[in-house]
């Protein structure tokens, strides 16, 4: 794994904060780039907050946006459980993005025949590598990210979706570790007390990766782990220069920098 930067910030409401400003300098510098800014989502509750504040934003070029997700669950479109239902919910259900640059996974219940589907369909419309212009993920208290889960191999499959089984969590379709890092920037978004330890593994990189699944990424672009104080066990220590998004410009929502840490063990 290519050593993440680490950005620290001291609440929820600051992460949310500094991630939306960095969808927002993402989205700004890819559209002025080149023409479009195709993200992949993560699921879960951490981001859901800053996907409302984002629904509120008026000033980004939502008809040049594409979305997918990083990872889904076997289940029907409208499932409570389903990541594209809880961000449709939250962001996308308020700005214009047009229909047929959602691409969500389709539903199903042969595994196999979903992740297939699903690479052929960001073949078809982002080319036969994709490349993202920002990736969020999360980071689990097991280490998980996406649905690459650790014991499963998963971390370690090639090609551009996978099929992730587990005792606890059932069956997933995931995109690869190597789908995930081919990207301008990788965001890894973690909060809480209980991702401490599974954060302090990470970046200590000193197993394999089937035991931490981020390490097996290989970021091309930007890779940056922004925590908030309760997942990061850190300390201020003075300022860092600002969160900022591919451009190397800061927030275009006027969020203050992020701290410079001291990690406690």
């Amino acid at each position: 794994m290519a050593a993440p930067g680490l950005e620290v910030v001291a609440d929820a409401d600051a992460l949310t904060t500094a991630l939306v400003a960095r969808v927002v300098a993402a989205c700004h510098h890819a559209v002025a780039t080149h023409g479009r800014f195709v993200i992949a989502l993560a699921g879960g509750t951490t981001p859901l907050a800053a996907y409302r504040r984002l629904a509120e934003r008026r000033d980004l070029p939502w008809e040049r946006v594409v979305v997918t997700w990083g990872d889904e669950r076997l289940v029907a479109r409208d499932h409570a459980d389903r990541n594209e239902r809880a961000t449709r919910a939250a962001l996308l259900d308020h700005v214009p993005v047009p229909p047929e640059q959602v691409l969500g996974w389709p539903e199903g219940d042969d595994a196999e025949a979903v992740a297939r589907a699903h690479a052929e369909h960001l073949r078809a419309v982002l080319g036969d590598r994709p490349r993202f212009d920002l990736v969020l993920l999360g980071l689990g208290a097991d280490a998980h990210t996406a649905s690459l889960f650790p014991g499963t191999g998963a971390a370690e499959a090639a090609g551009l979706t996978t099929v992730v089984r587990t005792a606890e969590h059932g069956t997933r379709v995931s995109l690869t570790a190597g789908a995930l890092g081919h990207a301008a920037e990788v965001l890894v978004v973690v909060a809480g007390a209980d991702k401490r330890l599974a954060l302090q593994r990470t970046l200590r990189a000193d197993e394999p990766p089937d035991a931490l699944p981020l390490t097996a990424l290989r970021p091309s672009g930007r890779f940056t782990i922004l925590a908030d104080v309760a997942a990061a066990g850190a300390e201020p220590e003075g300022r860092r220069s600002p969160a900022s998004g591919a451009s190397g410009t800061s927030g275009d929502d006027g969020s203050g920098p992020a701290d410079r840490v001291r990690l406690e063990d």
